[in-house]
Formats: C-alpha cells, sequence, structure tokens
C-alpha cells in the first residue's frame, strides 16, 4: 500500500501543472471485477481456471477535447483465477496489482445530461502481493507467497462503454470494461507456455 500512495502522490501533483484553461478533472471510482487466466501450454492442462470476484477502485484525470477525452487512471486491482474441485476443495491464485490505465474517451454525445461514450486504450500493472490460496476438505491451508515465481510487471489493453450523467457540480459515470493482459505471466516459461491476465470490470465513478 505504500508503493500505491507514493503512485497516487505523484499524479495528483502532476495534475497541479494542467494549464487552467482545459477542461480539466479528477474523480474517484470504485466497482466490481471477474478476473482469470489465460493459459497455453503444449500439454494438456490438469484443470482450467475459473473467474475470481474482487473488488477495484482509485482515482482518475480526464482532460476534456470536446468529443475525445484522454484519461489516466490509478487503480488498485486484482487479477487471478480460481478453481474448485467440490465445495470443500479450492485453489486461487490472487495477484493485486496498482495497475494505470490510460484510456482514450469517445465522447458520442459531447453536451447534454446523459452522454454515452467508447473507449479504447492500455494499461501497466505492477504486482504488489501474489498469493495463493488452498482449501482441501473444508480447511485452509498456510497461504503460499508466489511473488517470486512471477513477473512483477504487466501490460496490456482495454476497451469499454459506458454513460456519464450531468449531474450539478458532478459527473456520475457507469461503465464496463475489459482488460486483455498481453505479458507473459511466467518468468521462465517452458516452450509453447504462456498465462496471460483477463478481467471484466463494472465500475461507477463521480468527478468533480
Amino acid at each position: 500500500m505504500k508503493k500505491l500512495s507514493v503512485v497516487l502522490a505523484v499524479l495528483v501533483c502532476a495534475m497541479a501543472f494542467v494549464p487552467q484553461d482545459l477542461d480539466a478533472g479528477v474523480g474517484i471510482k470504485g466497482g466490481y471485477t471477474l478476473s482469470k487466466f489465460l493459459l497455453k501450454s503444449p500439454e494438456p492442462m490438469p484443470f482450467e481456471w475459473a473467474n475470481l470476484p474482487f473488488f477495484t477502485g482509485g482515482l482518475y484525470f480526464t482532460l476534456n477535447l470536446g468529443f475525445v477525452t484522454i484519461q489516466p487512471e490509478v487503480l488498485y486491482t486484482r487479477m487471478g483465477g480460481r478453481f474448485e474441485a467440490d465445495a470443500a476443495n479450492s485453489l486461487e491464485f490472487r495477484f493485486d496489482y496498482v495497475q494505470v490505465p490510460v484510456l482514450l474517451k469517445f465522447n458520442i454525445i459531447p453536451a447534454g445530461p446523459v452522454r454515452p461514450f467508447l473507449y479504447g486504450g492500455g494499461y501497466g500493472g505492477y504486482l504488489i502481493k501474489a498469493t495463493g490460496v488452498m482449501v482441501e476438505d473444508g480447511t485452509e491451508l498456510p497461504r503460499m507467497d508466489l511473488m517470486d515465481t512471477y513477473q512483477k510487471l504487466d501490460y496490456g489493453v482495454l476497451g469499454g462503454a459506458g454513460l456519464t450523467f450531468k449531474l450539478p457540480g458532478i459527473a456520475l459515470t457507469v461503465e464496463g470494461r475489459y482488460n486483455y493482459g498481453l505479458r507473459n505471466l511466467y518468468i521462465d516459461p517452458a516452450a509453447g507456455e504462456f498465462m496471460r491476465n483477463t478481467s471484466i470490470m463494472a465500475l461507477v465513478g463521480i468527478g468533480f
């Protein structure tokens, strides 16, 4: 969390240098995420990862240029996957990231009380915690530290759509987003092995 505080402080300071005559703003957002590993292997996989649910949240900054908005964000989010053999036996890999997406938003209707938008962009993420959680016969085993097993840095592309509701003094946004990782998370993969992050997010934001 200390690293997250440093990143947030740097971005807040950077906003002070944005020219005041531009339509710039700041906001907070949070929501629900479903993440899942996508695996590629030359050998048959012993099981398939399912979605891992969690919450995400952070800050965003906007530079509105009319039909186009540039929007960098800083989010605390969890990637990973879950395998459940049955109700008493399961395995979860929980990868917690400070993620920095940069979005290019296209404001389909740039004026009015309800403004739909589409966006695309990329993200970078820094792994701050990686934990394996195994439950056997209903009992959680000692947690595994996976920080030395997987790459610290992740990056990928994203896309989404949503609505902005203009209210007195604030802007309320609701959106859906898909993240697709491009980096192989294995530090030393065998030939043909590839492991990437993916996630679906449902987010609500309040801009000022």
